[in-house]
């Protein structure tokens, strides 16, 4: 009985979270920070309906100084998962490492992610790593194997309550914040051009074979458009 209760108090919990409400904060802050010009995505793409209107992924993408392309989509499967996911990739030339993040609420638990995939560089490092007292609160782990290698080592990785659900929002919004800061700072000439280019490839490689492909959107909206919609949001 108290495990039932439990369990019923965390359903609850995760009911109230408004992923609507988050996903609308991630685009107020990126229209805040960025000068972003929309890139047209296709209709199916752009907003896709589940078999017998159960299930809607919302995606939309735009290109900013700086930045080759910023994704964002908002997938709703309540009650199974709902959430946002967001890549942001530079553009050529600037020594900057991939942005990928995502929240996604499942029915007594929420993910939360926030990370720089690609070549390590130092201002980068330090920018995420001082947010590190806040990531160890919300009990931060090293993130997906597969990806460690990417991976900037220092970044947000966890599994809470839907009751931590503004904490944990809060640190993948500051996450966003360092990298949009140091990318600011970011001189146009790479240091390591070649090396950026090879690490951004082997980036879609991994999210591509272990991402939508393989998750609910694949098995709901089938591979063809998990296919795309992969090449979409990590290439």
């Amino acid at each position: 009985m108290r495990r039932a209760r439990v369990v019923e108090a965390l359903l609850k919990a995760r009911l109230e979270v408004d992923l609507p409400g988050l996903v609308a904060g991630v685009r107020a802050r990126l229209t805040s920070r960025l000068q972003l010009q929309a890139i047209p995505v296709e209709a199916d793409l752009a907003d896709r309906a589940g078999p017998l209107g159960w299930g809607r992924v919302q995606t939309w993408a735009w290109s900013a100084p700086r930045l080759r392309k910023v994704v964002l989509s908002h997938v709703s499967m309540r009650p199974i998962i709902e959430g946002f996911a967001l890549v942001l990739s530079p553009e050529s030339g600037y020594a900057a490492p991939v942005f990928a993040a995502d929240l996604m609420a499942l029915p007594t638990r929420v993910s939360a992610n926030a990370d720089q995939y690609g070549v390590r560089h130092a201002p980068f490092q330090a920018s995420l790593r001082g947010l590190g007292e806040s990531f160890v609160r919300l009990e931060t782990s090293g993130g997906p194997a597969w990806g460690a290698d990417l991976a900037s080592g220092v970044g947000l990785h966890t599994k809470l309550s839907p009751r931590m659900t503004e904490g944990a929002f809060a640190a993948l919004s500051a996450a966003l914040g360092s990298y949009l800061d140091t990318l600011d700072g970011l001189s146009t000439h790479s240091t390591t051009p070649e090396a950026d280019e090879l690490a951004r490839q082997k980036f879609f490689q991994l999210f591509h074979e272990h991402g939508p492909r393989r998750g609910p959107l694949g098995r709901l909206f089938g591979a063809a458009w998990a296919e795309r919609y992969s090449h979409l949001v990590f290439e």
